[in-house]
């Protein structure tokens, strides 16, 4: 098969995952719309500052069945009308000090202008699910609704506000006459806005098979030159553990794709593969056909983007963000560093002690700590020797790309309906079950 062949049929594959779900007994099959958006705090988003996602229509290419891993568009939710994303809006514009000034945490890097450099930035996220852009996610008149009450609040407390947006590629290409001429766009400058598109990796394969983004590279390449000439600094998704590539394949994909994004001027988001319900990767898992990556792997992923980023320590960072790798919502099924099955070489503790040396680094974004910690740790503990010597093997042992990637699109397809019945039968189990409370970080 060639690469359209490939995604027509994992696209198959997932759409008709998140379908069953939908109709799983524990959900109605609409709900209304919130109030108030979905909230990840200053130690759970994208930094150390706390994120909004907009909850109402579903993202696009969601429906579309594209994303394999992802599966944040959760609910069916009521066709949902302006007033009702005004309302979750105006939430976060009336709650502003208990939701955000309150949210600031660690070291957060200021690289743009000030107007106000006497007193700290404000950072914050606020985003539909899929793409800021998005007409039927985001309604323009409500968009600049917000962008006005947030301007109007940064005058008001006399400080400068970093506002960060996502946003998929083909919406600011459609959508880049208005983006380059309007209003809404010169407010964004003041916000100091960073737009984060979704783009996974520089690799054909990796981006347009494996995860299956439906983004042509030409079509983001245009989308990033057409932030920068409207003052929009943009950033991109890098994305790794990629169901069948090995731990050293998904570590080399990264490092790519991190090149690629410093080369073009924009900032990565280093994202690490969890287990997210009623996913591909999460059917191949639970069946044993699909591991998370090591504990290991995502620390020593971290330390040679460090060192892309400042020329191997020999200039600064430039700006660069790393999500928490446990978090949600909505809360992975199973995380890198804990509830999983499939750490084989390293202990509870030492994948505590690895998490902890990141949680520390992604507070302080102090990157000579960050490298002395996780030398020291490489140094003195005696699993890790043995990850490496696994991870060799596995790379000894590997086939190709495209074997690997048939045999498990054909197991999915055979196992399928038992992965659904499971799924229902524990989503049933699990209702009741806190999900704040899964993991105590």
């Amino acid at each position: 098969m060639n690469n359209k062949d490939y995604s027509k049929y994992i696209g198959k594959i997932t759409h008709d995952l998140r379908n069953a779900y939908y109709k799983t007994g524990n959900i109605d099959e609409k709900k209304e719309i919130p109030l108030e958006p979905s909230q990840l705090n200053a130690k759970q988003g994208l930094g150390n500052f706390p994120a909004f996602y907009l909850q109402g229509q579903h993202c696009e290419k969601s429906d579309c069945g594209c994303c394999t891993n992802c599966f944040y568009s959760q609910f069916h939710y009521d066709e949902p009308n302006a007033k009702a994303i005004q309302a979750q809006c105006d939430y976060v514009i009336d709650n502003f000090e208990k939701l955000v000034l309150s949210q600031q945490y660690g070291t957060n890097e200021f690289d743009g202008e000030r107007k106000y450099p006497n007193s700290k930035p404000i950072f914050m996220t606020l985003s539909p699910t899929g793409s800021f852009f998005s007409e039927k996610e985001f309604p323009r008149e409500v968009r600049l609704d917000f962008l006005k009450k947030l301007e109007k609040k940064s005058e008001e407390l006399q400080r400068d506000i970093v506002l960060h947006i996502e946003a998929h590629a083909i919406d600011v290409y459609k959508h880049q006459d208005y983006i380059r001429n309007s209003e809404e766009t010169e407010i964004l400058r003041k916000l100091n806005t960073k737009c984060i598109l979704g783009f996974e990796s520089v690799d054909e394969w990796s981006r347009n098979v494996l995860y299956n983004k439906h983004l042509p590279l030409k079509c983001f390449e245009d989308a990033v030159q057409i932030l920068q000439q409207s003052g929009i600094e943009p950033g991109a998704f890098v994305f790794s553990g990629l169901v069948t590539l090995t731990d050293t394949e998904s570590k080399e994909d990264m490092l790519n794709s991190v090149k690629y994004l410093k080369e073009k001027g924009v900032f990565p988001v280093i994202m690490f593969a969890n287990s997210q319900a009623w996913t591909l990767p999460d059917l191949l898992r639970i069946k044993g056909k699909h591991h998370l990556q090591e504990p290991a792997t995502v620390l020593d992923t971290v330390y040679e983007v460090m060192s892309i980023l400042t020329d191997k320590g020999k200039s600064n960072s430039g700006y660069y963000l790393i999500p928490e790798p446990v978090e949600g919502p909505p809360y992975p099924d199973g995380n890198i560093f804990y509830d999983r099955t499939d750490i084989e070489e390293f202990s509870e503790e030492s994948s505590k002690n690895m998490h902890k040396i990141l949680k520390d680094f992604r507070a302080n974004r102090d990157i000579a700590q960050f490298v002395r910690s996780w030398n020291s740790f490489r140094k003195n503990n005696i699993e890790y020797k043995r990850y490496q010597n696994r991870i060799e093997l596995q790379e000894a042992k590997k086939e190709d790309k495209e074997t690997r990637f048939t045999k498990v699109l054909d197991f999915g397809i055979e196992h399928m309906q038992e992965y659904i019945n499971y799924r229902t039968e524990k989503d049933k189990e699990e209702d009741s079950i806190l999900k704040e409370e899964r993991y105590k970080i």
